[in-house]
């Protein structure tokens, strides 16, 4: 009876972060109602904050309705995932810091090599064909929506 009652507070505490992560965006997704959203070809200033928003209740109900994923601290100290969390938190503040002096192409593919290689294990070759393509296709993307990137050290 114990053991039943303790899976049961451990699934609870496991799918906790998830629904406060719907719960998120749904908040957030009802401030940004209130602005402006665009079209596709030019958005307003609430197109990417909506983007985000229903991204973070989509993955938030993905989560959710995982059964057999394992509760967040058995899944963080079997792989090192507070240390993981760590590394992520201080390389997303260095690229917040870094990318008005350093430019957003730089800063973008150095962040994707970290994550590839660093957290994710992928191959240098992989990693640093995929932080290319995917900074690149990032910049193209967004200055093609009228988004202004700082330019950096490479100067565009």
């Amino acid at each position: 009876m114990e053991r039943e009652i303790a899976d049961r507070r451990g699934k609870l505490r496991s799918r906790l972060p998830a629904a406060v992560l719907i719960g998120l965006g749904l908040a957030a997704l009802y401030v940004a109602s209130s602005l402006p959203f665009g079209t596709i070809r030019q958005p307003d200033s609430g197109f990417y904050p909506t983007l985000v928003c229903v991204a973070l209740i989509v993955f938030g109900g993905l989560a959710l309705a995982d059964p057999a994923r394992p509760s967040p601290r058995e899944e963080a100290s079997a792989s090192g995932g507070h240390a993981r969390v760590g590394l992520v938190a201080a390389a997303l503040a260095a690229y917040a810091w870094a990318i008005t002096p350093v430019g957003f192409l730089v800063c973008t593919a150095a962040l994707l090599v970290l994550l590839l290689r660093g957290i994710g294990g992928v191959s240098w070759l992989i990693a640093l064909a995929a932080a290319a393509i995917g900074s690149a296709a990032c910049y193209g993307l967004f200055t093609q929506l009228g988004m202004p990137l700082p330019a950096g050290v490479l100067g565009f």
